[in-house]
């Protein structure tokens, strides 16, 4: 979808699309492939030597989720010139806390330092519907931002009558309160406080299906016609994140396309049931079939900033749909290198081999 394109969500509702067009971040993400040279059509590889055919495949994945269900937030001012955010928000690897922090210590005008976020404890914390869908660059900060910035308007409005000076007159920067062009006249978060008093805002996200976000994943692979195996040469990752919060997390979430429902689950990884008992064979670490360090392909993240109507730091989240396109990606990918379509992953050796006629098999079409 495009700007002021219409939609209707699975709520049942209607909603104009007030985010971006993602054509250019397709585009860059085509160009940085070599997309055009390296496509030869449906079921067509793109080379073929010694008994390895290459192809390419493409998938891609966006919704708006970003904008789903509800988001609180407090955050409350210290004495000590700190900051500390309550919301429900884990940590699951993605960094989204400190970037949470990140957004609240701009907002405040404090070093990233002074600015800390409580346990995701239900009950400590308002209401919060979780980390998921990509929504905690969005919803999640939409609601941290406007607690925050709740906080330093109840900071201002109670330094107002210390410094004779309307609120609005006001700046606070490094714990702070100072008249507009008077820095050096200001005074600390302590004395507009109190020793034994905080200051703490509210904030609240409802949901808003209106700004999807948006990735474009294309994949090389390369298929041994004699052992079946399927090597993974070549990603890049095409998208558009609005800003950049924290870019070694934006990288790392990128890159997370490869496993845990990603690429590699139309590759090799496998949930092993015993249809007789019902167990999986291969719950554990050691069993259960991973890429090491050793096979990792290269990887290309070409990431767009353009500003998206979200919050005033203008960012959306795209964690959740990094790994989404994978899979399609490598189905088309592995069905041009044989030239026949390929649905069923993962695409193991012995599907690979029964596609192509060397060992009895029944593959799904």
């Amino acid at each position: 979808v495009t700007p002021g394109d219409a939609y209707y969500w699975r709520n049942g509702e209607r909603y104009v699309c007030k985010g971006r067009d993602y054509s250019d971040a397709m585009e860059k993400g085509a160009e940085a492939f070599f997309w055009k040279e390296k496509w030869n059509g449906w079921f067509n590889p793109t080379a073929v030597k010694d008994g390895k055919r290459i192809g390419v495949g493409v998938g891609v994945h966006g919704n708006a989720d970003v904008g789903e269900s509800v988001s609180e937030a407090y955050v409350r001012l210290n004495p000590d010139n700190s900051a500390t955010i309550h919301t429900c928000v884990s940590e699951p690897g993605t960094g989204q806390r400190s970037s949470l922090c990140k957004m609240t210590a701009e907002v405040l005008q404090i070093p990233i330092e002074k600015v800390s976020i409580a346990p995701p404890d239900s009950l400590i914390n308002p209401f919060g519907f979780g980390l998921l869908g990509s929504r905690g660059t969005y919803a999640i900060a939409s609601a941290v931002i406007a607690a925050a910035e709740e906080a330093r308007a109840k900071l201002l409005e109670q330094a107002a009558p210390i410094l004779k000076a309307a609120p609005e007159d006001l700046e606070s920067e490094d714990g702070m309160v100072y008249v507009k062009g008077r820095p050096d006249a200001g005074i600390p978060w302590r004395k507009v406080l109190g020793l034994m008093h905080t200051c703490t805002g509210f904030g609240q996200f409802n949901p808003d299906y209106s700004v999807p976000n948006f990735l474009i994943l294309f994949a090389e692979v390369q298929v041994d016609t004699a052992t079946g195996k399927v090597d993974l040469l070549r990603v890049v990752i095409g998208t558009d994140v609005g800003q950049i919060i924290d870019p070694p997390s934006i990288e790392g979430q990128l890159h997370g396309a490869l496993g845990a429902a990603g690429i590699d689950t139309a590759i090799f990884e496998e949930t092993i049931l015993d249809q007789a008992s019902g167990h999986i064979l291969n719950l554990n670490m050691m069993d259960y079939k991973w890429r090491t360090f050793l096979e990792l392909p290269q990887f290309q993240n070409v990431i767009l900033e353009t500003p998206i109507e979200t919050h005033q730091y203008k960012a959306i989240g795209v964690g959740e749909i990094s790994t989404a396109p994978g899979p399609s990606a490598i189905l088309m990918a592995v069905s041009n290198a044989l030239g026949k379509k390929m649905s069923e992953y993962p695409l193991t050796p012995d599907k690979i081999l029964a596609s192509l006629g060397k060992i009895p098999g029944d593959i799904k079409k």
